[in-house]
């Protein structure tokens, strides 16, 4: 639990602290050219339209932080803090981490987890109805012959992966799940369903780039395993996958 805690807190430091910076500099100029020659009309112009877009941002910051923890509505405002999360926050905090030599991929785990806070969050005493799990294909077994992108439940439950103990855990909840072979498919797969919400399995590059490409849905991510390596035989943690069904039914 502690290990989780302080991945979902390397997100909200790094973005927290590229504001920070971004704000530094921004007085720094402004106050320095003030101080030296006086502002011209234009560059007065100029400076208060950048300050309204630090505020803007530092203003969506503080929506996104307080909607870890309460539902942000009405639903525009809700989106709105989302599309700032995904398409700007993201980026800001991927440009500390690079200057920091952070490692990529721990940035992303910290993401997701941030981004499920928030989910959950919005989910909160609201019933869902249409849940979709949604698999990669290397969850499979190498050597089987089925084909399970086309339908799960053509999966034989035969054991040697973790595809049929998911089979059996949709079926006992009333879940869709469906597998797919890359983010095309599953961009199809959200359209044709269109759910509430989705329980996304993946590795940390395809979630994040999932859970930003379908920003306007609700999407729990759930890391996978790699015992074998990227994109062969994975793993992922069942109990996982069934905490997060639970907390959106």
């Amino acid at each position: 639990m502690k290990q989780y805690y302080l991945s979902v807190i390397k997100f909200p430091l790094m973005v927290s602290t590229s504001l920070f910076i971004i704000a530094l500099v921004f007085f720094t100029v402004a106050l320095g050219s003030y101080f030296r020659l006086g502002l011209s009309a234009w560059e007065t112009v100029i400076y208060t339209v950048i300050f309204i877009c630090l505020v803007l941002l530092v203003a969506s910051w503080i929506l996104n932080l307080i909607s870890t923890h309460n539902p942000i509505k009405p639903r525009w405002l809700a989106l709105y803090s989302k599309w700032m999360l995904v398409h700007i926050l993201y980026y800001l905090a991927l440009f500390v981490s690079s200057i920091t030599m952070q490692k990529k991929q721990k940035l992303q785990e910290s993401f997701v987890n941030f981004n499920n806070e928030v989910v959950l969050s919005q989910a909160r005493d609201v019933s869902h109805k249409n849940i979709l799990l949604l698999l990669p294909h290397c969850l499979q077994n190498s050597e089987c012959k089925i084909r399970i992108t086309a339908d799960i439940n053509d999966c034989e439950s035969c054991g040697k992966c973790d595809i049929a103990a998911i089979k059996k855990m949709a079926a006992k909840y009333n879940v869709k799940a469906a597998v797919a072979t890359g983010g095309s498919l599953a961009r199809k797969i959200i359209k044709d369903l269109v759910p509430d919400v989705i329980v996304a399995v993946a590795c940390h590059r395809d979630l994040n780039e999932g859970i930003r490409d379908a920003w306007r849905f609700s999407t729990y991510g759930v890391l996978n395993e790699r015992p074998n390596g990227p994109c062969f035989e994975t793993t992922v943690n069942l109990k996982t996958i069934e905490f997060a069904i639970r907390k959106f039914q």
